[in-house]
């Protein structure tokens, strides 16, 4: 067996044939190799065997190889597969071809080349697998960075998600609880995976240790300070909104750094789009951030998203005139956050990430 013991399953009506790929695969390639002489039993072999590669032949009794393919990439999508003929011609490779087969063989086949071709799709299949697994972590990771529990904020309503276009992002949101009130951010770091998901964790963290500030633009200037000369280094800027609500009076002091897409449906029908007036960070341009102040009346929502909210729509910031239809229709602030993520289907261009803010009272 290969020091990373590759896991080969062939399928092969013609018990001679089966037995003389196994011995190839065996000696010229080091695999575990499991053999199979019936396709109609492939569901449950695969299930239990986990192969890293599939050799199978093309005419077999009851099942194509073809239509053998179809069912594999059913239960495991992407798994290698070889198919194996002693009758090649243009139509049946391009069949094989159109249905994934990773390799189209004529018998007779080499040994050596046979083995050098299941090594190198079950390395591929390893490590495709280990990318997943290690993305699905970093995603348990991100997530267990998010708010995990809503702030107890009487007459208040805080709420947020977020919906990675890929596995992890580089969007984010969270909030924490200051005095007679609450500190609460929105942040979208430039590009998406691993590596933006990383500087959103920084950028976080970094704000984070503001949480015993009095104020949202120190919060922000700080972050900058620390932050600007590795992202620069890094080729990145983060755009961000930060806002500080003191709850008694339902006034909020924030930063819009860059960013731009913040809203404030008014409960008397009205409507208010918070435009940026500093730079993201990352620029290192310095300084510049300066703080505004807007107050939540009873039944008043503040909405910000990330532009991934935008390409929901047409891509343009007409979209916020949506934002703000759902808003106004929604019961609650979860209702708004729900609406929103509800429209970020599988394969968005962009992270879709909310957080809103509703006064009851």
């Amino acid at each position: 067996m290969n020091e990373l013991g590759f896991r080969a399953l062939v399928i092969d009506d013609d018990p001679d044939v089966a037995e003389y790929t196994r011995a190839v695969l065996e000696r010229k390639a080091g695999c575990d190799v499991r053999v199979l002489n019936d396709p109609s039993l492939v569901r449950a072999l695969v299930r239990e065997f986990q192969p890293d590669v599939v050799v199978t032949d093309i005419e077999m009794p009851g099942m194509t190889g073809l239509e053998l393919i179809a069912q594999l990439h059913e239960d495991q999508p992407g798994l290698p597969v070889v198919v194996m003929t002693a009758h090649a011609s243009v139509e049946y490779a391009v069949d094989a071809l159109r249905r994934q087969a990773n390799e189209f063989l004529t018998k007779p086949i080499s040994s050596s080349h046979l083995g050098a071709v299941v090594v190198r799709l079950a390395s591929e299949w390893r490590a495709s697998k280990e990318t997943e697994e290690e993305l699905r972590r970093a995603a348990e990771v991100q997530q267990g960075l998010l708010p995990q529990r809503l702030v107890d904020l009487s007459g208040y309503q805080l709420t947020g998600g977020c919906t990675p276009a890929q596995a992890v992002g580089g969007d984010f949101y969270d909030w924490y609880p200051v005095d007679d009130g609450v500190a609460f951010t929105l942040a979208d770091v430039m590009g998406k995976g691993i590596g933006a998901a990383i500087i959103a964790a920084t950028v976080r963290a970094v704000l984070r240790s503001g949480e015993h500030s009095t104020d949202a633009s120190h919060d922000v200037s700080s972050a900058a300070l620390a932050l600007d000369s590795d992202l620069q280094q890094a080729g990145v800027f983060v755009t961000l909104f930060h806002g500080r609500l003191d709850a008694p009076s339902g006034e909020i002091r924030y930063i819009d750094a860059g960013h731009g897409l913040t809203l404030v449906v008014r409960a008397d029908g009205g409507a208010k789009r918070l435009a940026t007036t500093s730079l993201p960070l990352g620029l290192g341009l310095g300084g510049g951030w300066r703080e505004h102040v807007v107050t939540l009346s009873p039944g008043d929502t503040l909405v910000s998203t990330s532009d991934g909210v935008l390409d929901l729509y047409d891509g343009t910031l007409a979209a916020l005139d949506e934002v703000e239809a759902i808003t106004r229709s929604a019961r609650s602030a979860q209702e708004v956050v729900d609406a929103l993520l509800a429209k970020a289907v599988p394969g968005a261009p962009d992270d879709v990430t909310v957080v809103a803010l509703r006064r009851d009272s």
